[in-house]
């Protein structure tokens, strides 16, 4: 038997299994966040501020080459504040606050579809915060986390 005339069938067969692993559904371990750092973070945060009030200080910041790094939501304030930093300009990005657990790991896995990975994932109260950045920038953006003690999140 001629073992070539099968080689494009193996390698399209190998090709699908790859693509299908990359496309199931992934679970996520919440970011850690250290306590240690606290005192890093707070003195670089933003004043509380509406969902709208940070979108717009976002696009300012943007004019003066700052970007969102990191934000916390409060539950009872139904507020936002934010870490904003020139280290680093996102070429694509998204963030979102989200309830309960099986609505974080959708938005992650709708966010994976479209090319984005998780920055961070943070468990507060009740409410995930989550920003996501395209895999070329994971890295650098994830070493400035660290320095405020930001962990990544994990994906089984």
């Amino acid at each position: 038997m001629n073992y070539l005339r099968l080689l494009p069938l193996v390698c399209l067969f190998g090709f699908l299994s790859a693509s299908d692993a990359a496309d199931k559904p992934v679970k996520v371990k919440p970011s850690k966040v250290s306590a240690a750092k606290g005192r890093d973070r707070e003195k670089l945060f933003t004043p509380w501020m509406t969902q709208n009030e940070l979108v717009k200080m976002n696009d300012e910041k943007e004019k003066t080459s700052e970007q969102m790094i990191y934000f916390e939501y409060h539950e009872g304030k139904r507020q936002f504040r934010a870490i904003h930093s020139k280290a680093i300009r996102f070429n694509g990005w998204w963030w979102n606050t989200t309830f309960g657990e099986k609505e974080m790991e959708d938005e992650v896995n709708t966010y994976k579809a479209r090319g984005y990975a998780p920055l961070f994932v943070v468990l507060e109260g009740n409410y995930y915060r989550m920003l996501f950045v395209k895999p070329e920038q994971l890295s650098e953006a994830q070493k400035l986390l660290k320095e405020l003690g930001v962990e990544p999140p994990v994906l089984k």
